[in-house]
């Protein structure tokens, strides 16, 4: 039986990636170490999110090991005398009675259960979560993604994964407040290794001698980079915008062939968009500190901070677009056309090329061969 279990369960664009790699890349030091990342990697840790969850549509694709997943897990933890970690930030917008059942499974095999949140202020967050979505084959314009955010109606997968009061709330039920940790990310111009230090921390993980050197190459995309993968999202249809479409420009049209085609610009919330995203931050600070939950880090930092810098996509005009899409053509090994539409054209069209056709389905539902 397990000392302690520790259950990451995001948010989202919170540093998730970057701690996932290092724990993974290091998973053998940190066994040594007495702390286990059960599983055999962290498509593991997906499924078992994925199964937690109730991810319907994805557990439909799964196959017997994965249906597995969440258990191996638990056997896993059940027998092995230190601590462990689980992390996927998909189990963040788990539905409360999830979360209770995830949390009491876990107190069967550990003596402490232990909720981890890695959190990051709103400012950063947005159009990080935006760009993540439109690398998910999204064509929706960056203002009208600000605009159903503000709407909390409008928009309720954003909240699932991002409010963090909420989040702590389905997580943290039957746990004494010591046991649910909120890790907050520094603010910009900290130390890059500070919250693998902070996480660290929280685990009581000792990670002198580790590295904290990324293996899996940082695709996050400057401005015009992002606008122009979303007006080639625009241009592909519908039908054709499916999960393999998703997956080869998530996994391979942006580290290989869009990142770095444009100087590296960041992002701007908008000014329209300043009062409502920094009236949310101080709810989310003043809830936190009200709470009896350990928190690692400077609460100020979950607090936007406009310095003015940065810009929106609807800044970036066509002619730097074009100059983006004729180095992703070039890479791609094809001549640029001279105007921006038809350049964004070839773009999709190079892309759907490389995509397999959706199988059409017969009459009686089943699929042509």
């Amino acid at each position: 039986m397990a000392r302690r279990v520790f259950l990451h369960v995001g948010t989202a664009k919170s540093g998730t990636s970057f701690l996932q790699d290092l724990w993974w890349q290091q998973r053998d030091d940190l066994r040594d170490r007495g702390l286990l990342l059960p599983g055999d990697g962290r498509r593991d840790h997906f499924a078992a999110a994925a199964l937690v969850k109730g991810m319907t549509d994805v557990v439909a694709t799964f196959g017997e090991r994965e249906l597995s997943a969440w258990q191996r897990l638990l056997d896993e933890t059940r027998d092995w005398p230190d601590d462990v970690l689980v992390s996927n930030e998909h189990f963040a917008d788990s539905p409360p009675e999830a979360a209770r059942d995830a949390v009491a499974e876990l107190a069967a095999v550990a003596d402490e259960v232990h909720v981890v949140v890695t959190a990051r202020d709103l400012g950063r967050v947005l159009p990080s979560a935006w760009q993540q979505r439109v690398k998910m084959g999204a064509r929706q314009p960056y203002r009208r993604f600000l605009g159903g955010v503000r709407n909390p109606a409008g928009d309720e997968k954003f909240w699932r994964y991002q409010d963090v009061p909420q989040i702590l709330d389905r997580w943290s039920a039957g746990l004494p407040g010591g046991r649910v940790h909120v890790v907050v990310v520094p603010a910009p111009g900290a130390p890059r290794d500070e919250l693998w230090h902070r996480t660290s921390a929280v685990l009581g993980l000792d990670v002198s001698g580790l590295s904290t050197d990324a293996t899996r190459p940082n695709d996050s995309l400057g401005v015009v980079e992002a606008e122009l993968l979303r007006r080639v999202n625009d241009t592909v249809p519908r039908e054709r915008r499916t999960a393999a479409y998703s997956h080869l420009v998530k996994r391979s049209f942006v580290p290989e062939q869009l990142v770095g085609s444009a100087p590296r610009d960041s992002f701007a919330v908008p000014e329209k968009h300043l009062a409502w995203v920094g009236e949310r931050s101080a709810e989310v600070v003043a809830a936190l500190r009200a709470s009896s939950y350990d928190v690692v880090g400077d609460l100020d930092d979950l607090l936007p901070r406009a310095d003015g810098s940065g810009r929106t996509p609807d800044q970036v005009g066509d002619p730097e677009l074009l100059d983006a899409a004729t180095v992703v053509l070039q890479r791609i090994g094809v001549d640029a056309p001279a105007s921006l539409d038809d350049a964004v054209g070839v773009i999709a069209a190079d892309l759907l090329a490389r995509v397999a056709p959706p199988r059409r389905r017969t009459q009686r539902g089943t699929k042509a061969q």
